[in-house]
């Protein structure tokens, strides 16, 4: 399985009226990439749409980097006003409006919801637009035929979530719950650890036992180039 993540907005962009030191821009680049790496210890290979949290990137091309994946998820945190609303606090998952990503939108939201412990009940959306779907990246990613969902992770304007959200193990273990319940959806069981001697990429990397950690001191071959690895992995 393949599958693109997409962190929701880019440098430092909407602030928190509820503690000036959260962004939501922030708070997704991070939560993306552990969601990136606890879906890579499924076996899931994952690609995201921009390569640094302050590259800008127009939102029909990230949608569209999809091209060959399976699902494409942007992570954001929502609003609602300009002010601190502390009544409102449901996840969402806004799924393309060809109905495509309703069935893992729903989970998402549902994990999300479970895992932050919101008062209100998660919720999938639809929004239509002129030209399709309302939001660029969903119609990026359509027109290369990827299902597609925007994850908002609760509320930004309610003061109890943006707290959760700023806590860096809380972040891990909303990561750690949307790898889970992507898993789950799709049926696919946690890899066995590698053991003994595995072919990577050209070279050969001597695996501990069932650890995930490998030899030190040794040669690998990435590519066309050779390194020396002094340190497990």
């Amino acid at each position: 399985m393949k599958i693109c993540l997409d962190a929701g907005h880019y440098g430092n962009y909407n602030r928190s009226p509820a503690d000036k030191s959260y962004y939501e821009s922030v708070m997704v680049w991070k939560l993306h990439l552990l969601v990136k790496k606890y879906l890579e210890g499924y076996g899931i290979e994952v690609i995201t749409t921009r390569k640094d949290r302050e590259t800008d990137r127009n939102l029909y091309q990230r949608g569209a980097a999809s091209a060959g994946c399976d699902l494409f998820i942007s992570e954001h945190s929502n609003a609602v006003g300009t002010g601190v609303n502390n009544s409102i606090d449901y996840p969402a998952a806004y799924c393309a409006i060809n109905g495509s990503a309703d069935g893992i939108g729903m989970a998402l939201a549902q994990a999300v919801e479970k895992t932050v412990g919101t008062k209100q009940a998660a919720r999938i959306e639809h929004r239509r637009g002129r030209n399709g779907d309302y939001y660029g990246v969903l119609r990026g990613a359509t027109a290369v035929g990827t299902p597609g969902l925007i994850l908002e992770n609760s509320f930004h304007t309610n003061s109890v979530i943006t707290k959760w959200l700023l806590d860096e193990a809380n972040l891990e273990k909303l990561a750690k719950a949307q790898a889970d319940a992507i898993a789950l959806y799709y049926n696919i069981s946690e890899p066995v650890k590698k053991s003994g001697w595995v072919e990577e990429n050209g070279g050969w990397r001597f695996y501990l036992g069932n650890t995930g950690n490998y030899v030190a001191n040794d040669w690998y071959k990435d590519g066309a180039y050779w390194y020396w690895f002094d340190g497990a992995g």
